[in-house]
């Protein structure tokens, strides 16, 4: 297996001294195979040994491990400095780093590629392609560990299975379609990741030399599983991984186990037996320094806490499990925990730290958004990139060829050749002009649909949190609230007290922190737009921004009641960004917005007596307006978008869309 596989685990209580692992009876278990590799004769084979002796330490003792590599090295003398066995040096050395340095041990695994690439002897070329199907795994793994799940897919499937069958090694084949089910869990395509645990476990099913291999199944399986809801077929995995993980007693993978028996025993509802788990799990993390491992099982138990209703215990192990989380560069992570602690500050009435995790998880969320879609343009943009590199080389060798073939041309006909040259040089011009023209208006039009694709999911996100913070905290707010004024006319009725007055003050604060509850989730996706139509909640937007220092006049003319949701938002965030810039950096006093329809078009003015500014200067150097975003939203509209702004004398901003008939 890999070194990092997806944080999955669980155990039976028969069997729990089994997993509990000492470091005398790790010294132990390791001693035996060393004193295994001692009788091997062939110093080439035992070198081999002693290298998968440092790989089995690699999890416990960094040190030890290193120490064996040395060994290895110095046993194979000369054949050392050979393509295989640098190959194998480097492999070796990688794995020691993975959970250290990941950066080295990437570069590491690249130049154990790249060693295994070259002449490697006939007897070792099986071995080598094994070891390079290892060695991507692990690469693909440290991806997988940087958030790009879908990177570590692609390396399995078309690198690491690939050179597993070609070796007919069923082992290894069966191991990383494993592992591409554990990536499809992770993408939460549940029913794909099982059909890739059942074609593992027919190719990994009674080979002995396979127990590890099937012990990591088992109980991958068992928790893909529980996240189906079928907890009998959770139940008989996790005993046929209690039945194999006594062939594997020191297997680094028993923490894991018991994290997913901790979720099985969540789900049954006992919560002893979950906690005795996951704390054995914690042990076994802490054990192997494995940081991943210790936030995933302390993540389970806070899940578990906030099942049996205990959520001050919940807190504990989410704010536990903050340290891990910041140090990973997963943002993903950071948001499934953010969420998480939000809605536990909220259970606890936590409401200002509450807030405090929302803004978090918003932020993160936004990046992963636009992390997104960078992504995807900058695939897009070297896809382009390539295919003029090959149009260019085409060229080049067409040139070479027209030219070899007028030498060979008698002079009779060098004037007939040169002319047809040159128009065929005019073609190609025009027809390249013409593709490169069309190349960049798809570029433009598929970025267009990115943004597009990731403004709807900003909608969809702010429109789902909205309504958590307006039905889930605002009405636990205005709950208290009423609780607290029943309490307050009660002492009132009896005697006018200090408490009482100071009863009063909480509940004056307690509207206002239902007001601006209100007033967030209203900027997020205010109702009155899908309820009461563009006007009312243009109009609303303006009142809301209006300040005794600046004044806000809102017209509207003939605006219809029908427009499409996509219409009503983008027209919505376009205004609204529009009147943030101006109260932000122009200093207006007075503002003038407008939205007319006639003709078929539609007609937004947004104007201000403000300090103006240069719209010939670049949106990247106007410092606080950001015109990048409305620019987006016009186009993906189809619309038009003029500015009229001077410095001094304000600015006017006139946009035009056509309506579909």
């Amino acid at each position: 297996m890999h070194k990092v596989l997806s944080l999955l685990a669980y155990a039976l209580p028969s069997i729990v001294n089994i997993f509990a692992q000492s470091q005398a009876q790790l010294t132990q278990y390791g001693d035996s195979l060393y004193k295994q590799v001692q009788h091997i004769e062939n110093n080439e084979e035992r070198a081999e040994a002693l290298l998968e002796l440092s790989f089995f330490w690699s999890d416990y003792d960094i040190e030890k491990a290193l120490h064996y590599v040395s060994d290895s090295q110095k046993l194979l003398g000369d054949k050392a400095n050979t393509s295989y066995y640098q190959g194998l040096l480097s492999f070796y050395r990688a794995a020691i780093q993975f959970n250290i340095d990941p950066a080295k041990a990437k570069e590491l695994y690249m130049q154990a590629d790249a060693y295994l690439r070259r002449d490697v002897p006939t007897n070792n070329k099986i071995s080598g392609t094994r070891y390079r199907a290892r060695l991507w795994g692990s690469y693909g793994a440290l991806l997988q560990r940087e958030g790009k799940e879908h990177e570590y897919v692609q390396v399995l499937i078309t690198k690491v299975i690939p050179m597993a069958k070609s070796i007919k090694d069923s082992t290894l084949w069966g191991n990383n379609l494993q592992n591409v089910a554990m990536a499809m869990m992770n993408l939460q395509e549940y029913s794909k990741a099982e059909e890739y645990y059942n074609n593992a476990l027919v190719l990994l099913e009674g080979k002995q030399e396979a127990a590890e291999q099937r012990f990591t199944l088992y109980v991958n399986a068992a928790r893909n599983a529980l996240l189906q809801h079928d907890r009998i077929r959770a139940r008989t995995l996790l005993d046929s991984a209690a039945h194999t993980a006594t062939l594997v007693p020191a297997s680094s993978y028993l923490p894991v186990y018991h994290d997913v028996e901790g979720s099985y025993w969540q789900k049954q509802v006992n919560f002893d037996q979950a906690n005795f788990h996951f704390e054995k799990a914690l042990m076994g993390a802490k054990a192997q320094n494995n940081s991943d491992m210790v936030a995933s099982t302390l993540f389970s138990q806070s899940a578990a806490f906030k099942t049996a209703n205990q959520p001050a215990q919940a807190m504990a192990k989410l704010r536990e499990v903050l340290p891990y989380i910041e140090k990973n560069p997963s943002l993903k992570n950071k948001q499934t925990v953010y969420y998480h602690l939000a809605t536990t500050a909220a259970q606890l009435g936590a409401h200002e730290e509450s807030v405090k995790w929302f803004e978090k998880y918003k932020i993160v969320l936004d990046t992963l958004l636009t992390d997104k879609g960078a992504a995807l343009t900058l695939e897009l943009e070297k896809k382009y990139q390539t295919a003029e590199k090959e149009n260019e080389l085409l060229r080049v060798k067409a040139a070479n060829h027209q030219q070899q073939f007028a030498i060979q041309r008698t002079r009779t006909f060098a004037g007939i050749f040169l002319l047809t040259t040159i128009v065929l040089a005019m073609l190609s011009l025009i027809w390249y002009m013409s593709s490169r023209s069309k190349k960049r208006l798809a570029a433009q039009r598929e970025k267009l649909n990115l943004f597009n694709a990731m403004l709807q999911g900003q909608e969809k996100e702010r429109s789902r949190i909205a309504r958590d913070l307006h039905d889930g905290l605002g009405g636990m707010l205005a709950a208290v609230k009423l609780k607290l004024s029943a309490v307050a006319n009660r002492e009132a009725k009896t005697q006018q007290t200090d408490s009482s007055m100071d009863l009063y003050t909480i509940i004056t604060q307690m509207d206002h922190s239902v007001n601006e509850l209100r007033r967030i989730a209203r900027n997020m996706m205010p109702e009155s737009l899908l309820y009461m139509g563009l006007e009312a909640s243009l109009r609303d937007l303006c009142n809301a921004m209006d300040q005794p220092q600046l004044q806000i006049d809102f017209q509207a003319t003939n605006l219809r009641t029908d427009y499409s949701q996509s219409f009503l938002i983008a027209v919505y965030r376009i205004v609204q960004e529009l009147l943030t810039n101006a109260v932000k950096h122009s200093g207006a006093t007075q503002i003038w917005v407008q939205c007319l329809e006639a003709d078929g078009y539609f007609y937004i003015t947004v104007e201000d007596n403000g300090k103006g500014f240069d719209p010939s200067m670049d949106d990247s150097k106007r410092e606080g307006i950001g015109l990048s975003n409305i620019r987006n939203r016009v186009e993906i509209l189809n619309g038009h978008l003029e500015i009229d702004a001077t410095i001094g004398k304000g600015a006017a901003f006139h946009i035009q869309f056509e309506l579909a008939e």
